[in-house]
């Protein structure tokens, strides 16, 4: 069985280096207390945390078109095999709004949300690599399908960059204003 898994890894490397392409930042969404956060209730506070980053950053219309910021998340325990969190790569064109409006959504998503980390991606294979490290010890629940979204439909970003975008973004970090 681990040799199978093992497999299965490299094969989910494989996808992520498509999957990943044109990512630019890693991203870490940690729980107050990941270790009695319960997995179905961490699963709908990530989904709701996408939900949201999606329509800040796009417009509802745009949305139901299948366009979302394109990105590739997992689920992980950590060493204990019970520390409930999620790492995700991304790609934000605009890194310094997408990392501030991401903190402040992630803060405001739910009462159990605690840290959010994000970085500039230096090595993009590093990144993957380490997002399908668990898969051999999680298995296939490590990738949340729910949530990635890598073959986003062809669009000009321009055409979304407009007043209401930014009421949208100044809305989602104004209310979380205290935490910058």
């Amino acid at each position: 069985m681990m040799y199978q898994r093992v497999l299965e890894q490299q094969a989910l490397n494989k996808e992520l280096d498509r999957w990943t392409d044109g990512h630019n930042v890693f991203g870490t969404l940690k729980f107050i207390n990941g270790y009695i956060t319960q997995e179905d209730k961490a699963d709908l506070i990530h989904r709701k945390f996408w939900q949201s980053i999606d329509r800040t950053w796009y417009p509802s219309t745009a949305v139901k078109k299948g366009i979302r910021i394109s990105r590739v998340c997992v689920k992980h325990f950590g060493m204990s095999g019970e520390n409930i969190h999620y790492h995700f790569t991304a790609k934000a064109t605009d890194k310094d709004t997408f990392i501030k409006t991401a903190q402040a959504i992630w803060q405001n998503t739910d009462k159990h949300t605690g840290n959010i980390e994000i970085t500039s991606i230096r090595d993009r294979k590093d990144a993957y690599h380490y997002l399908a490290h668990e898969y051999v010890k999680v298995g296939s629940k490590t990738l949340d399908e729910r949530t990635t979204h890598w073959n986003i439909p062809q669009f000009n970003e321009l055409d979304y960059k407009n007043i209401s975008q930014v009421r949208r973004l100044l809305k989602a970090t104004e209310s979380n204003r205290d935490t910058f």
